[in-house]
């Protein structure tokens, strides 16, 4: 499915490019600009962790600079790249915000390329009805042109009949996309209907299409859309009893993949858009509050502004509220990829020499471990890349992390390594040190507790923080609302009660 949104993207890129033609920019604005076509031509060229960096920075510089239309343009292009990586969810998220953003500001052009993006992510998530809804707001909000807005709905309504099941009808639809589409038809629409083939059961025609998508998309290097193409051969190979050709094909699909997506440097990225978000929820928190402490004192002298108080102490309640929720995807979306993390590593402990011994001399201090870089390590990239997964599996475990008495040194050892590898990786792969790497694997583990009412609603918050290894409630404390924004005592009250203060 992401085959077709990238598609949609290169062709958007033409169609805005138009748009801010012929228009003044400010120097500011300039450099968010810069940076959005920066990140569009790493989405071309497949870097998808090097785009969604560029795409965080691109926003910042937009918001900054109150350029509404490259924010938004963003907004749905991090929506992009997520669905790259088989996150719908949050591919949904930030296409519904783009979406929601577009209308809210009048930018029509960018309404119907967020309501294609939306139906290609809820088919692929198997949301048929959802992207009906999408399909209706591109009937209203056309594309300019006529020719493509006919292939645009097209090609959807093969997507959502697929959807539904209803593979015969499907097939009609998307054949008649490839007559729209000519010697320009996209490989991702030869590989829907493959889709659509072989849901029908007519194996030999899914076969065809695959391989006319892989051929196509070879000739235009697109590795990405190959690789999907790929993947979908080893399965009908399987079907069909060819266990060569099927082997033949899923190992050409997993060398695009380990060559297209590089998940260490995708979730630097992924945490540096989180930051990013966070900051702009907590400075809008902290703005809100800084207004109420200023109308209180205004209130001593005029009784009206009463009401101005009360309005903004809400809004600071829907912002906290927001971050709590968001918090909580986190968490979610943090214990859904842990089996996905589990299987990359396992296959990083398949392909990977074994990481070298650590001896007892390479040992330092803690202090000495701190400031370690992983250049100077006698590691390869592969190497490094299964000692990081390494780390953030045992970073991922509650139990572990909750021991008081859990350093630099105990994590060494339970990855087989030594400290001084261990905080290279961490400094370099991870992006932060030992101590806020464990700060903050703790207080995702108390938040997760404290919206837990059924298994943990009987203990205190003290007792909580506690089991998590927390000895002084005053460093607790700290740390907690330096990583969320607020008490815990506020974040338990919002998670159990959201709709109520």
């Amino acid at each position: 499915m992401i085959q077709f949104c990238r598609y949609i993207l290169v062709c958007a890129f033409v169609g805005l490019a138009l748009v801010m033609n012929g228009q003044p920019h400010a120097a500011d604005t300039a450099q968010c600009l810069k940076l959005k076509e920066a990140g569009n031509r790493c989405v071309v060229a497949n870097q998808y962790a090097e785009a969604l960096k560029l795409y965080t920075q691109a926003m910042q510089q937009a918001e900054q600079s109150g350029n509404r239309k490259v924010y938004v343009e963003c907004v749905s292009n991090v929506g992009m790249v997520y669905a790259a990586f088989r996150d719908y969810d949050r591919a949904i998220f930030y296409f519904d915000k783009a979406n929601r953003q577009a209308l809210a500001d009048g930018y029509e052009r960018m309404v119907p390329i967020t309501a294609i993006n939306m139906m290609a992510a809820c088919c692929a998530k198997g949301e048929a009805e959802q992207a009906e809804r999408y399909l209706t707001m591109l009937e209203q909000h056309p594309v300019p042109s006529a020719e493509q807005q006919d292939y645009y709905l097209t090609f959807n309504r093969g997507l959502i009949a697929s959807g539904k099941k209803q593979y015969q009808q499907a097939v009609s639809h998307l054949r008649r996309t490839v007559t729209l589409a000519g010697k320009e038809c996209s490989p991702s629409v030869w590989y829907e209907l493959g889709n659509a083939y072989q849901g029908w059961g007519k194996t030999d025609s899914a076969l065809l299409c695959y391989r006319q998508a892989v051929d196509i998309a070879q000739r235009s290097n697109n590795y990405e859309e190959t690789s999907q193409a790929y993947k979908a051969l080893s399965e009908v190979y399987k079907q069909l009893g060819q266990p060569d050709s099927a082997i033949k094909c899923q190992t050409l699909y997993i060398n695009l993949q380990d060559s297209l997506f590089n998940i260490n440097k995708f979730n630097l990225a992924k945490a540096e858009l989180f930051d990013y978000e966070n900051t702009l929820i907590n400075r809008h928190i902290h703005s809100l509050q800084g207004w109420i402490g200023l109308l209180v004192c205004i209130v001593l002298l005029v009784l009206a502004v009463l009401f101005v108080i009360i309005r903004l102490y809400r809004q600071v309640q829907s912002a906290q509220r927001l971050l709590v929720r968001k918090n909580q995807e986190l968490i979610a979306q943090n214990e859904r990829s842990k089996q996905l993390r589990a299987e990359y590593l396992s296959t990083l402990r398949e392909t990977t020499p074994p990481l070298p011994q650590p001896e007892a001399e390479v040992e330092q201090q803690n202090a000495e471990a701190e400031s370690a870089s992983s250049s100077e390590l006698p590691l390869s990239p592969e190497q490094q890349s299964l000692l990081a997964e390494q780390i953030t599996q045992v970073m991922d475990n509650a139990e572990v992390i909750a021991d008081p008495d859990f350093n630099l040194s105990r994590l060494a050892r339970l990855v087989d390594s030594n400290t001084k590898y261990v905080s290279a990786i961490i400094n370099d792969n991870l992006g932060k040190n030992f101590k806020t790497l464990l700060n903050e694997g703790r207080i995702r583990e108390v938040c997760r507790r404290l919206s837990d009412d059924e298994h943990y609603g009987q203990l205190t918050i003290a007792a909580i923080a506690s089991g998590m290894g927390y000895n002084s409630m005053n460093n607790f404390i700290t740390a907690f609302k330096r990583i969320t924004g607020m008490t815990p005592s506020r974040y338990r009250q919002l998670a159990l009660n959201p709709s109520k203060d």
